[in-house]
């Protein structure tokens, strides 16, 4: 186990409180793109969501659930068909 590894767990621990959901929304890539998503859990900082399309670690996306404002965001890992996300600036989920 690396000192990457050590760092990752660590930062895991400190998370906020995560909100297990599921809610349909629509996430817009960098060049247009959007894909339709499900989002299964949000925390103050980040997201994870389902998508049928593989997601880019690093991209910079913008998140539209309904009835919110869209939220810019950073993918920060992709796993088969999930990804995680923070976001960039305040959510108010």
């Amino acid at each position: 186990m690396g000192m990457h590894s050590t760092i990752e767990a660590a930062s895991y621990l400190k998370r906020e409180p995560r909100i297990a959901l599921r809610c349909e929304a629509v996430l817009v890539e960098e060049d247009g793109h959007s894909l339709d998503v499900v989002v299964t859990d949000v925390s103050r900082d980040g997201f994870k969501l389902e998508s049928r399309a593989e997601l880019e670690v690093g991209s910079q996306v913008v998140l539209l659930v309904t009835k919110m404002a869209p939220v810019k965001a950073l993918i920060r890992w992709t796993r088969g068909s999930e990804a995680g996300g923070v976001f960039m600036e305040s959510a108010a989920l």
